[in-house]
């Protein structure tokens, strides 16, 4: 029994979307045990084959914790006559919490088989805070560890310290052992290289706030893309068109009448970008009538 509710706190081992660096909800020490606490008890259902500790319950090995109002393990019979369980639910008030990254939510599950990670919000957002950053999301993050992607969705949004992005479904992909290693690479494994954007796109940077249909951020170039329906405002100033490039690391922003505008460098007839440039207000001094000359001596 002591085994099967260990198993309980596999959710805590798996990493979710990160706002900024890589989200690490590993225990640091796997082997230490793990401690199950609930303030109305640990029920064992034989007949549904489950686990069910309720009130406040709690699963917590070194810094690595999972609090939800209740935590069921569903488990099941293997070939060799042992058990193993094979999915985990949090449902109400779920924390997933280690020294430096916390997750909240209204519910969580983990599938042992397909090794996805789903945290689920309402009525509140689902919150996930780092050191670096914040994603929040109405609907839902998801991991799903094989393919190393994680999907934040219902008005989703991650930020960091000079870098905002919302869209209504926002997708990170994780760097690998081969990716990290490469030498043209900053990024550590785990990391995220790339999100990408879908529906209602905006990109809020400290100088321009660029809007879309779609986009997408590469951490390590540092270039953001945005298309569909481009505008991009800086201060009074706003520029339309139907694709934009902004270089966050190099503080230049390019916008062009398409994607294929852009590869090529070249204006295209179908391609337009339309510029509204608001006039420098003028000061009193400015405004008033020069004086007129006087006449010179005879």
């Amino acid at each position: 029994m002591t085994r099967i509710l260990a198993l309980t706190t596999a959710i805590l081992v798996m990493p979710a979307l990160a706002a900024a660096q890589s989200l690490n909800f590993t225990s640091k020490d796997p082997n230490r045990p793990i401690e199950v606490t609930a303030d109305q008890g640990i029920e064992w259902q034989q007949s549904g084959r489950m686990f069910v500790a309720r009130g406040n319950a709690k699963a917590k090995q070194n810094d690595m914790s999972v609090t939800a109002d209740e935590l069921t393990a569903h488990y099941r019979d293997t070939r060799t006559g042992g058990t193993e369980v094979y999915r985990v639910d949090a449902v109400g008030n779920v924390t997933i919490a280690s020294s430096s990254e916390q997750a909240t939510g209204s519910s969580a599950v983990y599938d042992f088989d397909k090794e996805v990670l789903v945290i689920a919000g309402g009525p509140k957002p689902v919150t996930l805070t780092t050191a670096t950053g914040k994603v929040t999301a109405e609907d839902s993050i998801q991991y799903w560890q094989k393919e190393k992607v994680a999907v934040a969705q219902g008005n989703a949004e991650a930020q960091d310290e000079t870098r905002r992005i919302r869209a209504d479904k926002l997708t990170a992909y994780f760097t690998d052992d081969n990716t990290a290693a490469s030498k043209d690479s900053t990024l550590k494994t785990g990391e995220i290289k790339l999100v990408q954007g879908e529906g209602n796109v905006t990109l809020r940077t400290a100088k321009e706030t660029v809007k879309g249909t779609r986009g997408e951020y590469n951490r390590d170039t540092g270039i953001a893309k945005v298309e569909g329906n481009v505008t991009m405002v800086q201060g009074q100033n706003q520029i339309s068109g139907g694709f934009a490039v902004v270089d966050t690391k190099a503080g230049t922003s390019r916008l062009f009448g398409s994607a294929a505008e852009a590869k090529t460098a070249s204006p295209r007839a179908d391609g337009r970008v339309r510029a509204l440039i608001a006039p420098t207000p003028r000061s009193a001094a400015d405004s008033a009538a020069p004086e007129t000359p006087a006449a010179p001596k005879r």
